[in-house]
C-alpha cells in the first residue's frame, strides 16, 4: 500500500514538473517574441526619424537654409530654423537685420526648387539598428494619382465653368464595399483639418463629379492599371492570377464616388482600403513576386543570413555610405551606368506604388513613373505610343546633366580632390512645362494638315496638373530580425518651414 502511494506520489510530481516546464517554456517564448516586438517596434521609429531628417534637409536646401539645420540635438528635426533668436518671425532667414536682397534671394530658392528621383530621400532606405536589418523606400504623392483627386485631374476649363449640374452618374453597386463601415485608415490625421488656414493647405468647396468625369476617370485608371500589368509581365513579373484593368478601374471610381458623395467620408485617409474591393487582391496592390529576389531569400535563409543584407547597400544607412547621389553609390544602389544616363533598378510595380490617397492633388513631373505620365496623356489612344512618350519623358530624368560653358571653365580651375568622384551625380529635370520640347525634336514637329505636335498635345494634356516641387511623402518600412517581421508607414508632409506627421501605422500582414 505504501508503495502504490509512492508511486501516485511520484506520478503527480512528474505531471507537475512537466507543466510547470511547459508553462515556462510558453512563458519564455512569448517574453522573447514580446521583447523582439519591441525591438523591432523601436527599430522602425528610429528608421521613421532618419525619413523626416531626409525630408526636412532637403527643405533646407531648397531654401538654402541647409547650413543652419542642426539634428544632433533632435529638437530641430522636422522644422527649418526660424532664425536668430528674438529676430521678427516674419522677416527673412537672417532675422528683422536681413536686407530686402537677401530675402529676394531666399524666395528665389524657394521657388526655383525641386524634387526629383535622385533627391537623398529618394533613395531606399537600409540601415541597421541594434542588428535589426530596416529596409524602405519613401514614396512622394505627387508621383501617383490621388485617389482624392481623380475626378480633378480629368476636369479641363470648360468643365469648371459650367459646373457640375446634372443627373447624378448611375454605378449601380460597382466599387460599393460589403462592409461599408470598414476605414483602416481612421487613425490618421485629416491632412486638410491638420493645416491651419493661410499655409496652402485649404480645403476647396467640393462639388459633385459629373457622369462625363466619372467616364473619364474611370478610362484614366483603366490606363494607369494596364501599364502596370504590361510593366510587370514585359519583365518577367508574372502575376498568379491577371488582375482585369477595366473591372478593377470601375471598381475603384464606383468606390471612391460612393465615399465622396457622402461628407462624412469624402476623405479617403488609407490607400488600404481599395484592398476590400474584390477586383483589388493583394498581389495586384503590392506587387508580383520577384522569381530572382524569392530565390536570393531562400538561398539566404538556407544558409542562415539574413535575407535582407543581400542587397549591396545592406547594412549601412545613406549616412555611412561614401558619395551619396554619385555614379558608386548608384551603382551599389542597383543602377545601371550607361554612357549618357543610368537605369534604375527593375522591381516588381503594384498599385500602391502608383496610387495613394495623401497628396496635393497634382503630379510631380521629375518623380512621377511612365505608368502615371500614361494614364494623364488620353490624346494619345494608342498605347504603345503614350508608353514610348512617357519612358523619354521619364528617362530625361535619369539622363546626366550637361555642363555648361561656365560650369566647365569653373571644374577646370579647381584642384582635383580626392573625393571628386564621389560627388553628386546631376540629372536633367524640368522646372517648366515647356521644357517637354527638349526631349524630343520630332515632338515639335506640327501634323500634316495642321494637326498639333507631340509637345502641344503633351501640353494640353499635362499643363495644369503637373508641378515640379512634391508636399506629401509615405515612407514604407520593413524591420526583421531573426525569423520576426514588423512593417510600419509613415505619412508626412511639408507646411511652411516645416515637415509634420500625418500618421504612423505599425502594419501586421
Amino acid at each position: 500500500m505504501a508503495l502504490f502511494i509512492v508511486l501516485v506520489l511520484v506520478l503527480v510530481l512528474t505531471v507537475v514538473i512537466t507543466q510547470m516546464v511547459f508553462v515556462t517554456q510558453v512563458e519564455k517564448r512569448i517574453s522573447q517574441n514580446r521583447q523582439g516586438f519591441v525591438q523591432l517596434n523601436y527599430a522602425l521609429q528610429a528608421s521613421s526619424r532618419l525619413v523626416m531628417q531626409k525630408v526636412t534637409e532637403d527643405l533646407m536646401e531648397d531654401l538654402g537654409l541647409l547650413e543652419e539645420l542642426d539634428l544632433e540635438g533632435g529638437d530641430m528635426l522636422g522644422q527649418v530654423p526660424a532664425g536668430n533668436p528674438g529676430s521678427d518671425p516674419n522677416a527673412g532667414p537672417g532675422g528683422a537685420d536681413s536686407d530686402s536682397d537677401d530675402e529676394d534671394e531666399g524666395r528665389s530658392s524657394s521657388d526655383d526648387a525641386v524634387d526629383t528621383r535622385h533627391d537623398v530621400w529618394a533613395y531606399p532606405i537600409q540601415d541597421t539598428v541594434n542588428d535589426i536589418q530596416v529596409t524602405g523606400d519613401i514614396v512622394d504623392g505627387e508621383s501617383c494619382i490621388d485617389l482624392n483627386h481623380i475626378f480633378e485631374l480629368v476636369l479641363f476649363e470648360e468643365e469648371e465653368e459650367t459646373g457640375a449640374e446634372g443627373d447624378i452618374p448611375d454605378l449601380g453597386g460597382i466599387g460599393v464595399p460589403a462592409e461599408s463601415g470598414f476605414d483602416p485608415g481612421s487613425v490618421s490625421l485629416d491632412p486638410e483639418n491638420s493645416f491651419p488656414s493661410g499655409s496652402g493647405f485649404v480645403e476647396e468647396e467640393f462639388v459633385l463629379p459629373e457622369q462625363e468625369q466619372v467616364d473619364d476617370a474611370e478610362y484614366m485608371l483603366q490606363r494607369l492599371m494596364e501599364a502596370v500589368i504590361d510593366y510587370n509581365q514585359e519583365n518577367g513579373f508574372n502575376y498568379e492570377d491577371t488582375p482585369d484593368p477595366t473591372d478593377a478601374a470601375a471598381a475603384i471610381v464606383g468606390y471612391v464616388f460612393q465615399r465622396v458623395s457622402d461628407e462624412k467620408t469624402r476623405r479617403i485617409r488609407s490607400l488600404d482600403s481599395i484592398l476590400q474591393l474584390e477586383e483589388i487582391s493583394l498581389e495586384f496592390f503590392e506587387g508580383p513576386v520577384d522569381p530572382m529576389a524569392a530565390e536570393l531569400e531562400e538561398s539566404a535563409e538556407r544558409d542562415g543570413q539574413d535575407s535582407g543584407m543581400s542587397s549591396g547597400l545592406g547594412g549601412l544607412g545613406l549616412g555611412d555610405l561614401p558619395g551619396i547621389g554619385s555614379l558608386d553609390f548608384l551603382e551599389q544602389s542597383g543602377y545601371s551606368l550607361l554612357d549618357e544616363m543610368v537605369e534604375g533598378p527593375v522591381t516588381p510595380l503594384g498599385l500602391r506604388h502608383v496610387l495613394t490617397a495623401n497628396s496635393s492633388g497634382k503630379i510631380n513631373l521629375n518623380t512621377a513613373r511612365p505608368e502615371v505620365i500614361i494614364a494623364l496623356i488620353p490624346s494619345f489612344e494608342d498605347f504603345q505610343e503614350a508608353k514610348e512618350i512617357a519612358w523619354q519623358i521619364y528617362q530625361r530624368g535619369d539622363t546626366y546633366r550637361e555642363l555648361t560653358e561656365e560650369e566647365e571653365a569653373a571644374a577646370a580651375e579647381m584642384p582635383l580632390g580626392e573625393d571628386e568622384e564621389d560627388a553628386a551625380q546631376e540629372f536633367e529635370h524640368f522646372t517648366n512645362i515647356n521644357q517637354l520640347s527638349q526631349i524630343n525634336e520630332d515632338w515639335n514637329s506640327s501634323e500634316v494638315g495642321g494637326e498639333p505636335s507631340i509637345t502641344e498635345l503633351l501640353k494640353e494634356d499635362l499643363e495644369k496638373n503637373v508641378v515640379f516641387k512634391s508636399q506629401y511623402f509615405t515612407a514604407n518600412l520593413k524591420g526583421t530580425k531573426e525569423n520576426q517581421t514588423l512593417s510600419g508607414k509613415l505619412v508626412c508632409a511639408r507646411r511652411d518651414r516645416h515637415v509634420v506627421v500625418l500618421s504612423w501605422r505599425e502594419l501586421k500582414r
